[in-house]
């Protein structure tokens, strides 16, 4: 690998984790999902600094040519990244629509208190009306 782009790789990966940082510190990104970015960038950092990383996953995948390796990588993360939003889509619907079931519940509960208050109104206590 020419040293040139390992440098530009290795700031480059720098720069994603400085982000990350910025995110999480403006309350923009979660912890958990920055977690897998940080991994993410030491793991391109680790491929930048040792050069034959990918010529041995590459052999143990059974891939000919080494970068091919990361393209699987990346792959395999963005569906593992999708199933998992998938599953949290799938969670806050059915969120949603329990709460807003209990809203239409309350308001219903609300406005036939307020129907019952405007028919019989709430007896007086006697104080003073014998007088």
């Amino acid at each position: 690998m020419n040293p040139t782009i390992q440098i530009i790789a290795i700031i480059g990966s720098l720069a994603i984790m400085l982000v990350v940082a910025w995110l999480i510190r403006r309350r923009a990104l979660r912890e958990e999902y920055a977690l897998l970015w940080f991994a993410a960038s030491i793991g391109l950092i680790a491929v930048s600094l040792w050069r034959r990383s990918l010529d041995i996953a590459a052999r143990l995948v059974g891939v000919a040519y080494p970068p091919s390796v990361l393209l699987l990588a990346g792959i395999i993360l963005g569906f593992f990244l999708a199933l998992h939003y998938s599953v949290s889509l799938s969670r806050l619907t059915d969120q949603n629509k329990r709460l807003a079931q209990e809203i239409a519940l309350l308001r219903y509960e609300i406005e036939r208190r307020d129907a019952r208050l405007l028919h019989d109104p709430p007896a007086r206590d006697g104080a003073g009306a014998d007088g």
